[in-house]
């Protein structure tokens, strides 16, 4: 069994840190949006035990233990009481460290499609506690489209979808890897 997904980029419409919460995270109101940017996850049924990720282009990120979707891959199978059996390839088109959730998009899709691939019948909701587990940005992308977030980020609300738009993306000369600009 193969099974496809495409993991769009977002940007924040609008971001408001009001301060740092107890457990290190900030707290945030944001509108979140999914933008035309994304990449692409395939999953293939594996032999039991086999769980591997492939990235295009070869080294574009990690391919172990750290990436969100093998996190995610493990994180569900613990959920499910299953053995993570997948072989999965990302093929990147989200710039990484460019502030657009590309890990966080892709660590959503793999949710939903390992689901699929493993014939868990969890609907996206079912799937929030674990993508919110992952990442504060990772809930947003089990719902895509435009969305309201407050908390960490994590605790989302649809809104009405925003008439097409143009984004001008322009690249800093330096990843920056969102938790180090929160840090700072």
């Amino acid at each position: 069994m193969r099974v496809g997904a495409r993991c769009p980029a977002k940007v924040n419409l609008h971001l408001e840190v009001l301060g740092r919460r107890s457990d290190g995270y900030h707290e945030l109101r944001t509108i979140f949006a999914a933008v035309g940017a994304w990449d692409e996850l395939s999953f293939e049924s594996a032999p039991a035990g086999v769980l591997e990720l492939a990235v295009e282009p070869p080294g574009a990120v990690p391919t172990g233990e750290d990436n969100l979707v093998v996190k995610a891959a493990r994180t569900l199978a613990e959920h499910l009481g299953v053995t993570p059996s997948a072989r999965m390839t990302l093929r990147k088109g989200i710039p990484v460290a460019g502030g657009l959730g590309g890990g966080s998009s892709d660590a959503a899709a793999a949710l939903a499609g390992l689901a699929r691939l493993w014939g868990a019948r969890e609907a996206p909701d079912e799937l929030e506690p674990l993508a919110a587990g992952l990442g504060a940005d990772v809930p947003f992308f089990l719902l895509g489209g435009v969305a309201w977030g407050v908390g960490r980020g994590s605790e989302v609300t649809p809104l009405p979808v925003v008439p097409p738009w143009w984004l001008v993306r322009v690249p800093g000369p330096e990843a920056i890897l969102t938790a180090e600009v929160y840090r700072a």
